[in-house]
Parts: structure tokens; C-alpha cells; sequence
């Protein structure tokens, strides 16, 4: 989940708003707003090597998302 907290908060920007969210908390209604959520996503995309499907963009709501599509492409 280390991994997955650390793209996420490089992708904000105010980081420290990442230290108040929760693994399965939904990171739009914790203040996340919808262009740090594109920098997530096009961060995901450079290290997966690989463009998102649309149902991965749709998931992208909480750290816990984002450390499964990290788990999902390590091969």
C-alpha cells in the first residue's frame, strides 16, 4: 500500500490531504479534485506501461484502487 500512497500523493497538490484519507476512503469526496485525479491516472498509465482501460479510470476512487491496478501489473 506504500507504493500505492506515494503515487497518490505525488499526484495532489497539497500532499499533506492524503495524511487525513484512509486506504478505502473515496479520495473524490475527501477533497481530491478531478485534475489530480487525471495526474493519478496518466502516473498509473507511465508506470503499468500501458494506456488504462475505462472501467480502471472509473475505479480509481480510493488508494486501495490504485494499489490494486500496481498489483495487477506486476507480472
Amino acid at each position: 500500500m506504500t507504493d500505492a500512497r506515494s503515487l497518490v500523493r505525488a499526484s495532489l497538490e497539497h500532499p499533506a490531504l492524503l495524511d487525513r484519507v484512509g486506504d478505502e476512503d473515496d479520495l473524490a469526496a475527501a477533497g481530491v479534485s478531478s485534475g489530480e485525479l487525471i495526474r493519478l491516472a496518466l502516473s498509473l498509465e507511465d508506470r503499468l506501461g500501458r494506456p488504462l482501460e475505462d472501467e480502471e479510470l472509473l475505479a480509481l476512487t480510493s488508494v486501495q484502487a490504485v494499489a490494486g491496478l500496481i498489483g495487477a501489473g506486476v507480472n
